[in-house]
């Protein structure tokens, strides 16, 4: 980590998953997902790291390996709500210029992924940027636990999102963009997110992110080529042992 004072990640980790009970605390090559996530981002190039959680198991796991964690609401709908308890927890509000809300169910994002991120914030004119890549398997287009990206690029080599979707958008598009839920926020977007309140599309979809389109919040894309399995299924684990194995042979 450096020491600029710019960017903090603040991994929310909630421990009451209906489809995956547990699931930050389930074991990948014997280390718990939180751990992977943490470890990650520790290894960023990020300023400081919180774990924001509803769980005392997360929190001494994290504590005991030398992290920040700190002990949210199960009350939160979302986690922008959860890592936002955290920075007023520890009143790191007008500390930091950008806030990284990296999910703890991501447990191979690459750190290379992390620091574009943190690089990029720091020269868009966006609000928010969160990450895509091109869904190149025809199954992953119906399904509803992959969400899709309406987009529009824009003169200056921006990606504008338009609108998110667990259905197929655009209609018959030649191109699908899958979502990757990592989100970096400045200062005013994610203060103007969290006082706004869950809008009608938001609770529709069950995605928070139309909640900062629909408040007037600019969100960019960062376009990559990385796998990135989020874990919300048992199917998923499978996937990603899957993929770890095709990564350590390739």
């Amino acid at each position: 980590m450096n020491n600029n004072n710019k960017t903090v990640i603040l991994i929310p980790a909630r421990i009451g998953s209906t489809r995956l009970p547990n699931k930050p605390l389930l074991k990948i090559n014997g280390k718990e997902m939180i751990l992977h996530v943490w470890e990650n981002a520790t290894n960023s190039i990020a300023d400081d790291v919180i774990v924001a959680t509803d769980s005392e198991d997360i929190h001494n796991l994290v504590q005991d390996h030398g992290g920040k964690s700190v002990i949210t609401s199960q009350d939160h709908q979302s986690g922008t709500d959860r890592i936002y308890e955290a920075i007023q927890k520890y009143n790191i509000s007008g500390k930091y210029k950008y806030f990284m809300n990296l999910q703890g169910d991501l447990p191979n994002v690459p750190i290379e992924v992390i620091n574009l991120g943190i690089k990029k914030i720091q020269e868009t004119t966006s609000d928010i940027l969160t990450y895509s890549r091109i869904i190149d398997n025809p199954e992953d287009i119906h399904n509803p636990n992959i969400v899709k990206i309406a987009i529009s690029e824009l003169d200056n080599n921006e990606i504008n999102a338009i609108y998110f979707s667990r259905s197929p958008i655009p209609n018959q598009a030649d191109i699908y963009y899958e979502h990757i839920g990592i989100y970096i926020y400045k200062q005013h977007a994610i203060d103007k997110f969290i006082t706004s309140k869950p809008t009608k599309l938001e609770k529709i979809e069950k995605l928070e992110q139309l909640r900062a389109l629909e408040n007037g919040l600019k969100i960019n894309l960062i376009l990559i080529d990385d796998i990135i399995i989020s874990i919300d299924t048992m199917d998923d684990m499978r996937k990603l042992k899957k993929y770890l194995i095709y990564r350590s042979i390739k």
